[in-house]
């Protein structure tokens, strides 16, 4: 499957100071929201509230420091926590996870392994930074709610996730081939992911008739993902989508994605609303941490991709 040129993900502007609730601005862009994560999953955010250059900064600061001292921060999950990288079969790829980002003590067990006398602004950067983009988060989920005609369900709905972060950092290389996978297909656990990047482009995501297109977003814009349990949630009325990174530039990439997650322990399910016999059940309840498990298995590796449905699916 090649890369489509004539497709590209859908653009929302949320910059109106005028886009509150009942406003006709709002009507339009909770439509445009509506539409493009039910057919694509993915769009990208014109929004100009989010402070970006000092954790940018502090991100290059931390992919700067020893592999060893970067390990130092692994956890028993990894994929939530702490340090990934030194793949193999993904040797431009490290990262850097915060479980639950508002919770200072996360925040502490990462930040004193690279700064043992202590950083005066790492939390706050990360507190800043991420404030915004909840605020996004709980528009889009406010309007994708209201589109369903499910408000009552919006205040439980904003209640059941935390906020995880992962500084995300691609190695410039040089590229024999003319690309490098930088991270592999895959999907997003979560509600929501909202992602800023650096000027490099990378992210493709593959559309519901099999093509992938490029996402080259605008520098000051934001990538706004839909995830498996936003999926399950809406049963199936909102697309999860396959996405991966593919590195053509022989120059660093930084991305930091911020991931609406379900709190551990959450057991997410598709409202009774939106179950019906012209819509039957499509994915059985879950907890997010039992589908971590599996994906740790023999059987959730070989998966892939299909890794929810392959636990959840009906």
């Amino acid at each position: 499957m090649g890369i489509s040129k004539e497709m590209k993900v859908p653009t929302i502007d949320f910059c109106s100071p005028e886009l509150k609730p009942g406003t006709p601005q709002w009507e339009s862009i909770k439509t445009q929201v509506f539409q493009a994560l039910q057919e694509y999953g993915i769009f990208e955010a014109a929004y100009d509230k989010v402070p970006r250059e000092a954790i940018f900064e502090i991100s290059k600061e931390i992919f700067e420091f020893p592999v060893g001292t970067k390990l130092k921060t692994k956890s028993k999950t990894p994929n939530l926590h702490g340090y990934l990288g030194q793949f193999p079969l993904l040797p431009l790829y490290e990262s850097l996870g915060i479980f639950d980002v508002f919770k200072p003590e996360s925040v502490e067990s990462i930040s004193k392994v690279f700064w043992p006398d202590g950083h005066p602004n790492f939390y706050n950067v990360l507190k800043t930074y991420s404030k915004p983009l909840v605020e996004l988060d709980e528009m889009v989920k406010t309007m994708v709610l209201e589109s369903l005609g499910l408000e009552k369900y919006i205040d439980e709905l904003l209640d059941s996730c935390i906020f995880n972060m992962r500084l995300t950092h691609y190695q410039a290389t040089k590229f024999e081939d003319g690309k490098k996978p930088g991270l592999t297909v895959h999907t997003d656990p979560g509600f929501l992911t909202l992602i800023s990047q650096n000027d490099v482009n990378g992210l493709e995501v593959l559309t519901k008739k099999g093509e992938w297109i490029d996402v080259n977003i605008a520098p000051n814009s934001l990538i706004v993902i839909s995830g498996d349990s936003f999926m399950a949630w809406t049963n199936g009325r909102l697309h999860s989508p396959v996405h991966r990174v593919t590195l053509t530039e022989n120059v660093e990439r930084f991305s930091i994605p911020l991931f609406a997650f379900p709190r551990p322990g959450h057991i997410i399910e598709a409202r009774k609303e939106l179950v019906d016999e012209e819509n039957p059940l499509v994915f059985k309840p879950f907890e997010i941490m039992g589908l971590y498990e599996f994906v740790k298995t023999e059987a959730g590796a070989k998966t892939g991709s299909n890794a929810f449905k392959a636990y959840c699916g009906i």
